[in-house]
């Protein structure tokens, strides 16, 4: 049961601020569904840490989100964050805001736009993705919204000098945010952000060839964050939940066994994640 998935379309001229208050709803029952151990659930608000982990732990090796919903009348927005304290609210933790969706940035009138969502308690990680209908997109689509709780494994050679969280935030556009990144001096700066690298270069590039190391035929090897602006000194090994795709994918198509594609227009970055056996109908009623 740990992981599980929704998917939901989004009629053209509908995605409003009462639409991003609804998802946001879905996203706390998914995030529950999913086995999270979660720390405070209130009415605009969900933090939540991987299955099994106590209450008020920080430690950087143990994945810890939340999610936040915002009325910006006349628009409505949520936030994730990745969490190193007690929780999100927590003075004293850090937990840097990204923002994931917000209706403002559709358009008016909205679009169709369908939006996936995944995730899975007892590895710690989730993942949204939401593409809109695009005629001047050779795939018929664009993303709109993409975003990764990823988690990563660390080197030895990482903690030589500096040290990031092993979790964070990706995007498609090649945004990488953790909890937490030390610089060489050994202060942690709690508003980290590192542009990520790939071998077809920075996220926001077109990225259409394929990695010539590749294993995968139209697949790349995994990112990786760099050092960017002296954040953190460490470079992370590979993230555990993100493949870089080249072109030639459709959306939903599976790359490997049990994960599938994503993709966007040709100025996207088309990636895969991990997912589940099925994506539900989040209106459908209780699970």
């Amino acid at each position: 049961m740990a992981r599980v998935g929704f998917k939901k379309t989004f009629p053209a001229g509908t995605f409003d601020k009462a639409a991003v208050q609804a998802l946001f709803g879905h996203l706390k029952t998914f995030v529950a569904n999913a086995g999270f151990n979660v720390l405070l659930d209130t009415i605009d608000g969900i933090d939540f840490i991987r299955m099994g982990s106590p209450a008020g732990t920080a430690d950087d090796d143990i994945p810890h989100w939340a999610f936040s919903f915002q009325d910006q009348d006349p628009y409505g927005a949520i936030f994730a964050y990745p969490v190193y304290g007690n929780d999100y609210l927590d003075a004293n933790a850090y937990a840097h805001s990204y923002t994931i969706v917000h209706s403002g940035w559709v358009g008016d009138p909205s679009p169709e736009i369908t939006v996936w969502f995944a995730a899975d308690g007892a590895a710690g990680w989730w993942w949204l993705h939401a593409s809109q209908v695009d005629t001047n997109s050779a795939t018929g689509v664009s993303m709109r919204f993409a975003a990764t709780g990823a988690t990563s494994r660390r080197y030895p050679s990482d903690t030589h000098q500096g040290l990031c969280a092993r979790y964070g935030i990706w995007d498609a556009w090649g945004d990488w945010e953790p909890a937490y990144a030390k610089d060489e001096t050994g202060v942690i700066d709690m508003y980290p952000w590192t542009g990520t690298w790939s071998p077809f270069g920075e996220g926001w590039s077109f990225n259409a060839k394929r990695h010539a190391g590749s294993p995968i035929p139209k697949m790349a090897v995994p990112q990786f964050p760099n050092r960017d602006g002296g954040i953190s000194a460490c470079i992370l090994g590979e993230f555990n939940e993100i493949l870089i795709l080249t072109d030639g994918y459709a959306q939903e198509e599976v790359v490997v066994p049990g994960w599938i594609a994503m993709i966007g227009d040709e100025w996207d970055q088309p990636y895969a994640v991990p997912a589940p056996a099925q994506f539900d109908d989040p209106d459908a009623g209780p699970l």
